[in-house]
Parts: structure tokens; C-alpha cells; sequence
């Protein structure tokens, strides 16, 4: 109201500050604890996290492939976990940072214990960096270790339009000492090394991009849907 009663000369200076402070509340309401709160129940508690990490975390000395085997396994055990998206409200905040960062959501599946809205290409450096959320203190394996990962997996469009993998990593982490509140902001940061055509050459042209978070289970293909985590579908620009 107050913006109203100002002269004309000033008209477009306040309503330039006008739009600042708009954005930096929404800043403030998204970076908000009510605001992560996507997700305020599961379906699936920290008992069956906690047993998924442990099963996990005792085939450490496997191989890649007995590993991805067990991963499987467990998937398919527990893959109605991901009925918490069904949990979110469409106008849940989350929904909001992710368009705010220029990402559509292409599998949802539960944000209760992480989250991940918003990912980004480093065309110099062939890098992809994704802040993860972490929302709970529990549900993440013993800390220090045995702890757990949250992969991302990362993917491009080829020049015929199909999804191909380009690059993944993980961070680890556990749950959290005695005392301490979420959230919390990890980063997984991965280095773009397999299907290069899709970011080369780099003549500025515009690529899409999907990241796919997923805790315990690493992700095997660029459709594939997380029981815990999120996929992204975003634009990058391949400057030189």
C-alpha cells in the first residue's frame, strides 16, 4: 500500500526494491525449518533405513556386481517405500525451490529423510554439483560408521533426444551425534566421464540434464525411480 501513495518519478526505483524484498522473503520462507517440511510422515520408519544400511554396509567387500545384485534384492523388498510421494502436497515448498531453480520433477519418491531440489552443470570443469537436504537425525546408519551414501546419477540428452549417463558420485554420511538439529546441506559433486558427445562440443548450445538422488541403492539407468530421493530434469549450457 505504501508503494502506492509514492510520486510517479519514483515509481520505478520502489518497485525495483519492491521486487527485492519479494524475492528475499521468498528466500527466507523457502531456507525456513516449516518450509523443509515437505514430508511430515513415512511410511517406511528408521528401523527399515537403519536395516538397509547395515545389509549394505556388511557387503562392502563384494563386488560390484554381488553388490548391485543385493541392491536389487533389497529394491524389490522395500520399493513401496516410495508410496511417501503420494504423502507430498503438490504445494509443498519443495515444488516451489525446484521451479525457482528451473527443475521439473520427473520421479519423486519419498522426501522425508532427504531431499534435492535444484542441481547444476560446470561446463569448464565437466562437473556437476547437487546440494542434498538432510532432514532427519536418524535413518542413516550408525554414526560414525557404518553410515550410508546418497548417490546421484547424472544424465544428458543425445542428439536424439534419449536420456544417456554422463556422470555419479556419493557422499557419506550417518546419523547425526547426540544433540544436533536438521537440516544440514551435503553436496555431491561428479565428474562428467562417460557419453561426452552430449557435452561436447562446447559452443554454447543448451542441453537437458537429469540428476537422480537416491539414498542406499545406487541408481542403474536414467529412468530409474528412487525409494528415497528425487530425479531432476534441467537445462545446462556448454560454454566454453
Amino acid at each position: 500500500m505504501l508503494i502506492r501513495t509514492l510520486p510517479r518519478s519514483g515509481t520505478r526505483f520502489h518497485s525495483r526494491i519492491a521486487r527485492a524484498l519479494v524475492s528475499v522473503g521468498a528466500a527466507l520462507a523457502l531456507c525456513s525449518p516449516l518450509a523443509s517440511l515437505a514430508q511430515t510422515k513415512t511410511y517406511c520408519g528408521p528401523d527399515v533405513k537403519d536395516y538397509v544400511a547395515k545389509t549394505l554396509s556388511a557387503a562392502d567387500n563384494q563386488t560390484d556386481e554381488q553388490k548391485l545384485a543385493l541392491q536389487a534384492d533389497l529394491y524389490a523388498k522395500y520399493k513401496d517405500c516410495a508410496q511417501d510421494a503420494a504423502l507430498i502436497p503438490a504445494t509443498a515448498p519443495f515444488f516451489v525451490a525446484a521451479r525457482e531453480c528451473g527443475a521439473k520433477v520427473s520421479q519423486l519418491g519419498s522426501l522425508y529423510y532427504e531431499e534435492m531440489s535444484c542441481c547444476g552443470y560446470d561446463p569448464q570443469r565437466r562437473q556437476f554439483a547437487c546440494p542434498v537436504q538432510i532432514k532427519q537425525n536418524f535413518g542413516f546408519g550408525g554414526t560414525p560408521l557404518p553410515g550410508s551414501r546418497e548417490y546421484v546419477f547424472h544424465c544428458v540428452q543425445d542428439a536424439n533426444g534419449v536420456f544417456v549417463p554422463v556422470g555419479r558420485d556419493s557422499v557419506h554420511l550417518s546419523d547425526a551425534i547426540a544433540g544436533s538439529i536438521p537440516t544440514w546441506q551435503f553436496a555431491v559433486i561428479a565428474n562428467a566421464n562417460q557419453n561426452l558427445q552430449t557435452v561436447y562440443p562446447m559452443n554454447g548450445r543448451t542441453a537437458v540434464a537429469r540428476s537422480i538422488l537416491s539414498w542406499g541403492f545406487e541408481p542403474t539407468n536414467c529412468n530409474y525411480q528412487p525409494i528415497w530421493g528425487v530425479a531432476l530434469n534441467y537445462r545446462i549450457r556448454l560454454d566454453q
